[in-house]
């Protein structure tokens, strides 16, 4: 029995489709009838999952055994013994109990955040694992501190998978520990069916961005470069779109201000929780995909946007400056126009070599060396007969 840890597959974001991917993995492996767990922090929404990535999505879903719903890191109870348990969101889920070690638990860490997110007490972070606000400072430091704990614990007793030499890099640096770099998931042939080789592909000089309206996605930089972009007469169009939570709307309505301030309301559009088939339609029209974020450790949508033959534009920093080319990365806002400009004439054949170079990065490839990393792992539980691991799970009803 696999137990999967993740704090909200309702997200809907990158690591939701690594988990989704891996719960796949999972129930593909031929030879091992395998029972799949979910300990998280709010149930699925499964209308949203499928809205977002379709029958694979739903699919995944429905393999789930048992989910767990944790009303915070801490009230929970020890109830199962499991096999294998698998924490896909280890860059934020401080999961960690008595027993864990490299045998029995993987740790698959985007980036190592909440670290500093713990050590610069950073609120939201702690009302997301917590459930609560703390109003005594006191008793607040000191759940911190628990999660700081049981963050380094995780990592150090777990087998730990990363997104990107980028990101391993930083692991080891926080925490001295080596980690194994597997590629996240993402549907490449279908973005190069439905869009690349789409005969409804008919390109604009539109540049898109593909980011969660949330501060830390520095959205505001796609704000700033449009202005120098539409006084130099480049592209058309800038269309800015994402999923927005409730709790965002104070931070999107400071982007459309922006927008309106910098006299930019003709060129900067918002599109907000849009359809999977909506999002394919964008890209249908777009020439160039710009990321705003330096410092990201992947980029899932900057390989679907390669996938689709967009030209990314991308900040020089970060896992993506891994597979995206040189001539489209940028240090300022002044070369981010002059690769865009580039970008706006690259020839179809161009747009082809583009989505080939991230083939690799496809949900297949990481099906197939996830397995290999599980079977390993499940084969030794089983000839040993691990009696020590237990997962937390609340009782339910």
């Amino acid at each position: 029995m696999v137990n999967i840890v993740h704090i909200n597959l309702n997200a809907r974001g990158g690591s939701e489709r690594l988990a989704l991917a891996t719960i796949r993995a999972l129930k593909e492996v031929n030879d091992m009838d395998i029972d799949i767990d979910l300990t998280t922090l709010q149930k699925p929404d499964v209308h949203k999952i499928e809205g977002t990535y379709g029958k694979t999505g739903l699919m995944a879903v429905c393999n789930i055994n048992r989910v767990n719903v944790i009303p915070s890191i801490e009230k929970v109870h020890l109830k199962k013994n499991y096999d294998l348990i698998i924490n896909t969101h280890g860059d934020m889920f401080p999961f960690s109990q008595k027993g864990f070690s490299k045998d029995n638990v993987i740790t698959y860490c985007h980036f190592p955040l909440a670290k500093y997110l713990i050590e610069v007490e950073n609120e939201e972070y702690s009302r997301l694992i917590y459930g609560q606000r703390f109003s005594d400072i006191v008793e607040y430091k000191k759940h911190l501190h628990s999660a700081r704990n049981a963050y380094i614990d995780m990592i150090k007793n777990s087998t730990v998978l990363t997104n990107s030499e980028y990101s391993r890099k930083a692991i080891h640096k926080t925490f001295t520990i080596d980690s194994t770099v597997l590629s996240p998931p993402v549907d490449v042939d279908l973005f190069r069916k439905a869009v690349l080789f789409s005969s409804t592909n008919v390109r604009d000089d539109t540049i898109l961005v593909i980011s969660r309206f949330h501060p830390s996605k520095k959205i505001e930089n796609a704000i700033r470069l449009a202005e120098l972009l539409k006084q130099n007469g480049i592209a058309r169009s800038m269309k800015i779109v994402g999923n927005l939570s409730p709790r965002m709307i104070g931070y999107y309505t400071y982007l459309k201000e922006m927008v309106q301030d910098k006299h930019l309301s003709d060129y900067v559009t918002f599109q907000v929780n849009v359809s999977f088939n909506k999002l394919l339609s964008l890209m249908c029209e777009s020439k160039v995909y710009f990321h705003p974020l330096p410092g990201e450790p992947f980029g899932i949508s900057t390989v679907e946007a390669m996938s689709a033959g967009l030209i990314p534009v991308v900040p020089g920093l970060g896992g993506h400056t891994e597979f995206v080319p040189l001539r489209y990365q940028f240090c300022t806002f002044i070369e981010a126009v002059e690769s865009i400009a580039i970008a706006m004439d690259a020839s179809f054949s161009e747009r082809i070599r583009i989505s080939d170079s991230v083939r690799k990065f496809s949900t297949s490839n990481y099906i197939k060396h996830f397995q290999q990393i599980a079977r390993k792992l499940l084969i030794s539980a089983t000839k040993t007969n691990t009696k020590n691991l237990k997962s937390v799970s609340p009782i339910v009803s």
